[in-house]
């Protein structure tokens, strides 16, 4: 088309009439734009209004993005009789055409199993242990998501506020309309769609051209006729602005000022780089500061007394968000190079390494029989073992004593002297205990036990034919640059159990590394599925315990975020929602000159005074705006 209504809207630089302030207004996330729609309306009536303004009804493409949503939504839920008696919003699926294959609005399919293991869907305990909806109640044949607990009368009991449910479509509910906002610049062409030119909408094509600075050129622009004059591209006195510019894997937020408006030039004012949520560091990290990331400083400072508070020998604390060091902080005489012990937190390193070797083929999957590797088991009961039982803690194998201070400690000899354990041999040779046996139908079999990871640990080395440390420097140490020592026990078996020692930063790369779903840049070390199955909550420790436990992970009951936890408090905590991954490490002095537990060498941590996971990590979540 000709420039002149092109040109005609830019000399006048006005806005349209303000429509209802609560349809009005657009917020962006990860390329798209968001209108909140208050208007109830029933499932089709709102997919249909989606595509008569030029959107569409939201569809949800990640973790991040729905919990992104749930807090949006947070104050405009309705309530849905057959959910429930909660409040939800629509969410662009349904199963309306084959019941049980939910698809969204754009044509792509939900797997409800894959997406369940990051709890999308309502799975309170009411579903039984791993159980969750849709559960097709009275043909409910549309997806919600739930801005309130469900059932009213015993909230949670179904499922949590940011879950999904699937309710009947005739429910009279807001909802989310969603635009792309992308623009895109390569090889001298910069294309951006949906540019609010006064009253009018356009399609643009600018091209690098020659000035004293950075200047585009319009080539081309086409009006808009069909969808709502709301977007996050706008031109207002002069100004394109240009919220989302992907170049290459970079975004920026650009703004271009008309410095020629008979020749349609623009100059490049500013191109502020977006925060990522891929982003990765690679040698040093890369710092912002928490307002920058879009953390409350008066909040945040709540978290950062609570772990620096009297007696709480914190030695050291780091926050991640978007792939950038935003917080650190260090006990008097220790910095960034300072050693930190993970205790139990290497639980969840063995795990990550017990999904590589699943993935690389030496074990066949997590319901391989223990016994394939563990040769000592293959000719009695304990063959029902699977890697997947191990992970769970749920091996059904009885110690005798602690086998936690059997282990680390030794066992106490007659004249009161610590004996060393072969920590391998202590493993295999542990009895069954029928009643926590799953394969002879026990109902509850979880056990916190050093003893079954150290069984993994095995399994992996004997798999592999590699050592586990080797194993690990070779498939995530050297892949996302973790320096490390692991430590052995007196017979030279590694402590698959327990005994990383590294920098903060390093435990920081491993939980960003979660936060990514295992991948680091365009690299994937851990399978994708593989992390989100051993995040989830697959067992419910005790009725009204919020943290639950999956493979060597410690994920809330919720599903939206998971630990790897340590004694003395060694934690790392990891919300992949909010893109956001807390070290916490507690004073450490290393004894001894060995990375074997002999005599003489051994791990000295304090315990700190006063420290609760859910109260601690809930300070972090509060202070994100």
């Amino acid at each position: 088309m000709s420039y002149c209504f092109w040109l005609l809207a830019l000399q006048q630089g006005l806005y349209a009439a303000e429509q209802d302030a609560s349809q009005n207004v657009l917020l962006e996330f990860n390329g798209h734009a968001y209108q909140i729609i208050t208007t109830p309306k029933s499932w089709s009536e709102a997919k249909e209004y989606a595509i008569s303004v030029g959107g569409r009804l939201l569809v949800i493409n990640s973790f991040k993005e729905n919990v992104f949503i749930e807090r949006l939504m947070s104050n405009y839920g309705k309530n849905a009789p057959d959910g429930g008696y909660a409040e939800y919003h629509w969410l662009g699926a349904s199963d309306s055409l084959n019941e049980s294959e939910w698809v969204w609005v754009d044509g792509s399919t939900l797997e409800t199993t894959k997406i369940a293991g990051r709890a999308f869907w309502g799975n309170g305990a009411g579903h039984g242990i791993g159980g969750s909806e849709p559960d097709n109640f009275n043909n409910q044949d549309c997806l919600a998501m739930a801005v309130t607990a469900w059932p009213a009368a015993d909230p949670g009991f179904y499922g949590a506020a940011g879950q999904w449910n699937d309710i009947d479509c005739g429910n009279n509910l807001n909802f989310i309309v969603e635009f792309p906002v992308d623009a895109t610049y390569a090889d001298g062409i910069l294309t951006a769609e949906n540019i609010i030119v006064g009253d009018k909408k356009y399609r643009a094509e600018l091209g690098l051209v020659e000035c004293d600075s950075v200047c585009f050129q319009v080539l081309a622009a086409t009006e808009i006729h069909s969808g709502s004059n709301l977007s996050m591209n706008d031109v207002y006195e002069d100004v394109l602005r240009l919220r989302k510019v992907n170049v290459g894997a970079i975004s920026y937020d650009v703004a271009l000022k008309l410095t020629d408006p008979n020749g349609l030039i623009f100059t490049l004012g500013s191109a502020i780089e977006t925060f990522s949520t891929t982003e990765v560091p690679g040698e040093t990290w890369v710092t912002a500061t928490i307002e920058q990331v879009g953390l409350d400083a008066e909040k945040f400072q709540k978290v950062v007394d609570y772990a620096f508070g009297e007696g709480q020998n914190t030695q050291a604390l780091v926050v991640v968000r978007h792939g950038s060091i935003v917080f650190e902080q260090y006990a008097k005489g220790s910095d960034q190079n300072s050693i930190a012990t993970s205790w139990s937190t290497a639980k969840s390193f063995t795990s990550a390494l017990a999904g590589i070797a699943i993935e690389k083929g030496y074990i066949a999957s997590a319901d391989t029989s223990a016994a394939e590797f563990i040769r000592e088991w293959a000719e009695d009961e304990r063959k029902n073992i699977t890697i997947k039982d191990l992970l769970l803690m749920s091996s059904g194998l009885s110690e005798s004593g602690d086998d936690g201070t059997s282990m680390y400690i030794g066992v106490k000899n007659e004249s009161g002297q610590y004996n060393a354990v072969d920590n391998v041999l202590f493993s295999i040779d542990r009895t069954v205990n029928p009643e926590r046996a799953r394969w002879l139908g026990a109902e509850y079999n979880w056990n916190y036990s050093n003893a079954d990871t150290q069984i993994i640990g095995e399994s992996i080395e004997r798999a592999t034919g590699k050592s586990l440390l080797d194993f690990a420097r070779e498939n995530i140490f050297s892949k996302i640059g973790i320096s490390t020592v692991w430590w052995t026990d007196k017979f030279s078996n590694y402590m698959a159990y327990c005994c990383l020692d590294m920098k903060s930063r390093d435990f920081a790369r491993f939980g960003l590394l979660y936060a990514r779903d295992g991948k680091w840049g365009d690299f994937q070390v851990i399978p994708s599925e593989y992390v989100i199955e051993s995040t989830a909550p697959s067992i419910l420790i005790a009725e009204g315990l919020q943290i639950g436990y999956g493979y060597q992970w410690w994920p809330d009951r919720s599903g939206e975020w998971f630990a790897a936890k340590g004694s003395r408090s060694n934690n790392i905590y990891i919300h992949p929602g909010l893109d956001i991954v807390v070290v916490r490490n507690s004073l450490y002095t290393r004894i001894g000159n060995s990375n074997s537990r002999e005599d003489g060498s051994y791990h000295s941590t304090e315990f700190p005074a006063d420290w609760d996971d859910i109260e601690f990590f809930s300070l972090v979540i509060d202070s994100v705006n």
